[in-house]
């Protein structure tokens, strides 16, 4: 499936700001974050610190890979979100 590269534009806070202007499948050039929208949708997002929320993981889960906030301004326009993998290589 082919992806449309989208560069955000940054906002204060550390939050990422990318305007998809029609159907289709696009990926984040900073974050590895893929939305697939049906329409114009203005996605709005940014990474969270896990110390605030890895209390709430319990055993045997464990805290793996980043976290995000992800908000979009026309919700029902974006059917796919798909986060960006993470391995652990050690022991």
């Amino acid at each position: 499936e082919q992806k449309e590269q989208v560069t955000p534009r940054r906002l204060a806070g550390g939050q990422f700001v990318a305007q998809l202007d029609a159907e289709g499948t696009y990926q984040c050039s900073l974050t590895g974050l893929v939305f697939e929208v049906t329409g114009p949708a203005k996605i709005t997002y940014s990474l969270l610190s896990w110390s605030k929320y890895a209390r709430l993981v319990e055993k045997p889960w464990i805290v793996g890979g980043p976290l995000f906030d992800v908000r979009c301004d026309s919700a029902p326009a974006l059917t796919s979100l798909q986060f960006p993998h993470s391995l652990c290589l050690a022991g």
